[in-house]
């Protein structure tokens, strides 16, 4: 029996696919627990417009991200810290204490996700921050004080 998937199943499809499954499978697990619909005609024409619909949306959150991203290209971001006489922090400092210096500075608002940081931050100085999301990038410099 053909189906739409309205969630990601695992071991079967992510959501949107249209899969081939056993009747009794489609009817008492995927359908019954609205993890499904039937693949009608119907049901394919909504799975269509619900894809382009995504698809666009999708192109138009990456074009955001772009712009946005690229209002930040060169920019310095502050963030203040205690640290010891030595120049080492008491607290490492991690992507949400980026994001959050950002967002007050710039007004502007990304995901944890964005901030590309091979270990924590901590000790004082200048450090050299990349930015990614949805396909753009860019890149800030951070310094600690």
């Amino acid at each position: 029996m053909k189906v739409i998937l309205l969630q990601d199943v695992k071991k079967v499809g992510q959501k949107g696919s249209i899969v081939e499954v056993a009747p009794g499978y489609a009817q008492n697990v995927l359908i019954s627990k609205k993890l499904a619909v039937p693949a009608t005609d119907a049901n394919l024409k909504n799975a269509e417009a619900a894809a382009a619909a995504q698809a666009e949306r999708r192109a138009m959150d990456e074009g955001m991200s772009r712009i946005i991203l690229a209002k930040l290209v060169g920019q310095t971001v502050l963030v203040a810290a205690k640290a010891s006489e030595k120049g080492s922090l008491f607290k490492a400092i991690g992507p949400a204490d980026i994001v959050a210096a950002i967002e007050k500075e710039f007004k502007i608002a990304l995901p944890e996700s964005a901030i590309t940081l091979e270990e924590p931050i901590k000790k004082k100085g200048e450090y050299h921050i990349p930015l990614s999301h949805l396909g753009a990038s860019a890149s800030v410099n951070l310094v600690v004080i």
